[in-house]
């Protein structure tokens, strides 16, 4: 075991060649896929869209939205309660605690959507506290097919545009 780890490291020795030997090897074993993703709004038309160039551990991380507030990432304060296709769990940004949610619907390798959810917990609401911040949103991801040529893992365009790298 210590010298195939000792392998794998020499073999990581920050030579261009290696790494683009390293990428083909691993693209190979999970060729990058485009996929389509789209932001529903609330009438169900589609309010934005973006193509993204994922691997299987990127689009993995679709359905593990994470929250922001104001700009601020909302740090967890419980771990997530994990149910199939969804997740719940506490956070708090800027000193204010809120509740997160998430829930997949449909095939997660094909054709899916995910409805998330976030809203401020008041422990002790009073008349004087402003109106509790609830935001829902629905994305669409929708695989098309492998990615174009040229772009990488992680490159994302809106329709018409070309890839922005990551």
């Amino acid at each position: 075991m210590t010298v195939l780890a000792l392998l794998s490291l020499a073999a990581c020795d920050g030579d261009p060649k290696t790494e683009t030997t390293i990428l083909a090897r691993q693209q190979t074993i999970d060729p990058p896929q485009l996929w389509r993703v789209e932001v529903i709004g609330d009438a169900g038309a589609v309010r934005t869209a973006v193509y993204v160039c994922a691997d299987t551990p990127l689009r993995e991380a679709f359905v593990r939205a994470r929250a922001e507030v104001n700009g601020k990432a909302c740090a967890d304060t419980t771990s997530p309660i994990v149910k199939p296709n969804g997740w719940v769990l506490r956070c708090v940004a800027d000193g204010r605690p809120f509740a997160v949610s998430a829930a997949a619907i449909g095939d997660l390798e094909h054709d899916f959507r995910l409805n998330f959810g976030l809203t401020e917990l008041f422990y002790f609401r009073t008349a004087a506290d402003p109106s509790p911040i609830t935001v829902r949103e629905t994305r669409h991801f929708l695989h098309m097919g492998p990615c174009p040529a040229g772009w990488r893992i992680g490159d994302q365009a809106k329709p018409g545009h070309r890839p922005r790298r990551n």
